[in-house]
This record gives C-alpha cells, structure tokens and sequence, in this order.
C-alpha cells in the first residue's frame, strides 16, 4: 500500500456530528497491463470537446495521466501533453481504424513516436445515497459519480496501435444531508474539474500493472480532538499510530462508536497490508453497527482473501 495521494477528498457544509472522511489511496493492482516505454520518445493528447467545461476536465484528465504516468515509470521530466480539438482530430474513428499519414504528422510536429490518447471523458447522471446514517440526528449522503473514459496507445515507428481500452468507474464524494437538489447540481459541477484528475490517474494505473487509485472512507468526529488526531496522523500514513489511537472506542459501550471505531481500525490494517486482520475488524464492525461501508468493507476484504 502506497502512501495517500490526497487528504480529505470530502464536502463538508458543516462540522458537527460524525464526518465521512474520503481519500485517496495507491492499491497493488496485478490487473493493469504493462505497456512497453523503454527508450520511447512520449507524448499524452487531450482529444478536448468544443465545450469549454468538457475540454477543461479532459485536459485536466490528461495531465493528471501524464504526471501519475511519470511517477509510476520513473521519468525525469514530465510529459508533454497536447490539447487537440476532437473535430479537427483525424487520427481514429469509431471503429478504431487509424490514419496513419495523420498521426505520423503528429510524431514529426511533437517528437513523439508514442501518443497516448485520453478522449471521450464523460460523467453521467449522479445519485444520492442516504446511507451513512451515524445516529438519528445527523447523517451524510454519499454522491456516486459514474464516469467513462477512453485511452489510445499508438506506436509511431512500429505503426501499431499497442492498446486501446474504454474505463468506466465511479467517484465518490461525501455531502450533509439536507442539501437541496440545485445544490447538489452545483456542487458537483464545481468539483467535476477536480474530479477529472481522479480519472486521469486511474488511466494511468491501468498501464503500470502495479498500484491503482481506489477511494477508501474513514469516520471522524471534527469537534472531538480524541478523533481528530488519528485522522490526522492516518493522512500522514501513520497508521500504527492511528490505530492505537482507535483501539479504546472499539471497547465503548455505545455500539455506534465501537462500530465506527473499529471500522477505521479495519481501514487501517488494510492500509498496512494485514489483509485477515482488517477482515476481524470489518466483522466486529458489523457486529456492533451496520452501515453501509463497513458491510462493503467486510465484503472486500473477503474477495481480496478469496483471491489471494
């Protein structure tokens, strides 16, 4: 487990109650395929729309790939990435055929013999999910954000288009419950241009066959020093110490507590890779107090164990 890419990717309107901490962190992903780079001459495109917004995520998308791209290969200096309009784009259609005199042309203006191409960034209709109910006054509603996205590889000198894959996936986002539906329209819409770089490094991820960006969820109590303190040292990937510090509320006698508690307790053995142990917390969790991500969680972890 790689160390956390960001800290709360969360939307908070309020601090009080129990909090839905989102992150972001690097997971071992054996899955990806494992694209050839050596001694390539590279490039990142952004094939952008003729809307302002949707070229400003799909650009967004492509140098977040690109940069992810640089970290996981061990590249000196960035990528360079082009911004190319989709209607003047002539390099594939549809059907994946290719013109190879248009693409040879973009090697000779850019350099690049390898282009990679991030294209057909969209997100759909979103869904509000009223699950995390921590007790009976206060709850958070979890956002679900599908998204597609394309990428092309093509190799210039060896005139192959060396992979193609079209990934769809979902982000989440954690709001209060009780914003009204133009709210939620707005908000987001305003966090959709952060939300593509998301997606751009889990395009990236997909070609190192190494680490993959996935969201994980700790609760946090924001005015209680108790609990933030372990949410702090937990962004810091200090997750022995957070841990240790979790461990007390797993034995209160207030079974919502225990339960949240121990799920952190889970979320931090799997960040340390104690796979079965992460399992007994997710159980404890559910045993004191069933809430929807300690049940997916416990779910998880049993696939991961099936498969390891």
């Amino acid at each position: 487990m790689r160390k956390l890419l960001l800290s709360i990717f969360a939307l908070v309107l309020v601090a009080c109650g129990p909090q839905a901490a989102m992150f972001e962190v690097e997971v071992k992903d054996m899955q990806g395929v494992n694209v050839n780079m050596d001694g390539k001459q590279i490039a990142v495109f952004a094939l952008s729309s003729v809307n302002y917004n949707d070229s400003v995520r799909t650009s967004n998308a492509a140098l977040s790939f690109g940069e992810k791209l640089r970290q996981d290969r061990g590249f000196e200096n960035p990528l360079p990435v082009f911004s190319v309009s989709h209607l003047e784009f002539a390099g594939f259609n549809d059907g994946l055929e290719f013109d190879r005199s248009y693409l040879n042309g973009l090697m000779l203006s850019t350099g690049a013999d390898l282009q990679l191409f991030v294209h057909s960034l969209r997100f759909y209709t979103f869904n509000v999910k009223s699950s995390v109910h921590f007790d009976a006054d206060y709850s958070q509603n979890i956002v679900d954000i599908p998204y597609s996205a394309g990428l092309h590889i093509y190799d210039a000198l060896e005139d192959s288009l060396v992979f193609s894959m079209d990934l769809r996936d979902t982000v989440y986002m954690s709001v209060l419950s009780g914003t009204g539906k133009t709210e939620y329209n707005a908000l987001v819409a305003s966090k959709l241009p952060e939300i593509s770089t998301v997606v751009g490094e889990a395009l990236a991820g997909k070609i190192t066959q190494q680490w993959n960006l996935q969201q994980r969820m700790l609760v946090n109590f924001p005015d209680n020093q108790e609990w933030e303190k372990p949410l702090a040292l937990a962004m810091e990937f200090k997750w022995k110490e957070a841990i240790a510090l979790w461990m007390p509320f797993t034995k209160s006698r207030n079974f919502r507590i225990a339960s949240y508690a121990a799920y952190n307790v889970a979320v931090g053995c799997e960040m340390l890779e104690q796979f079965e142990l992460a399992r007994e917390w997710a159980d404890f969790s559910v045993k004191r107090y069933k809430f929807r991500e300690n049940e997916e969680l416990r779910m998880y972890l049993k696939r991961k164990s099936d498969i390891r």
